[in-house]
């Protein structure tokens, strides 16, 4: 496994000049604005961020302050390197088949596997993906996601990218899922970027990189 952080720059410009339509027009003349000068927004101000393996990294931000486009430029940036490989969940059609048959060559790996994710239960790994509670198919997701990140382990960083973690479960359940993550992530040594507008989950992801992102051109990178 590499050993060494990757370092990446990120940044996003955005120009908000916009085309003067009819109704553009009315609004500047109501608000005494000029339409036709071009200005540039820094949606994510120039940052330096270091990966290393072992790491939870945690966008935090109120919801449309740029938290996906920090994981967009993260993916893309990683994508060029070949040091390091992005992993994500990916949409698949569900199997009828029980997920204790789905992960792992063999009975121990599967279920081990499936309890690192919160899936321990002998009754939930008997069922399929569709008989599963909204919250347990969040856990099953988290599992494939797992496996995939950890074939992926060597001499390559694996990155591996959630956005929006856990944001449809209840607390409770996803606290449970964010403390399985950080117990992953130590253990494994891949390096997890979580995004999400909760800031409840600061205490069980223990992250080492805190990256909050609020509404405007702000941005602020605190390491462990």
């Amino acid at each position: 496994m590499t050993r060494a952080g990757i370092e990446l720059e990120l940044r996003c410009d955005v120009s908000t000049a916009v085309r003067p339509s009819p109704r553009v027009l009315q609004v500047a003349a109501m608000f005494g604005l000029g339409v036709d000068e071009a200005r540039v927004e820094h949606l994510v101000p120039a940052t330096k961020i270091t990966l290393r393996p072992g790491q939870v990294v945690f966008v935090h931000g109120p919801s449309g302050s740029g938290k996906s486009t920090i994981l967009r430029l993260i993916r893309e940036a990683v994508r060029q390197r070949d040091d390091a490989r992005c992993i994500e969940a990916e949409a698949r059609p569900e199997q009828q088949r029980p997920l204790v048959d789905l992960l792992g060559d063999t009975l121990e790996e599967a279920t081990s596997r499936l309890a690192a994710a919160g899936l321990g239960d002998a009754f939930v790994m008997l069922r399929s993906a569709d008989q599963l509670s909204d919250g347990q198919r969040a856990r099953w997701r988290l599992a494939q996601l797992m496996a995939a990140a950890d074939a992926q382990v060597g001499d390559v960083l694996p990155v591996v990218l959630m956005d929006e973690f856990a944001a449809t479960l209840d607390r409770l359940t996803a606290a449970i899922m964010a403390r399985n993550v950080r117990r992953w992530v130590t253990r494994s040594g891949v390096c997890a970027v979580i995004a999400t507008t909760h800031d409840d989950l600061l205490e069980p992801l223990a992250p080492d990189v805190l990256i909050h992102k609020p509404l405007g051109e702000a941005i602020e990178v605190a390491t462990k």
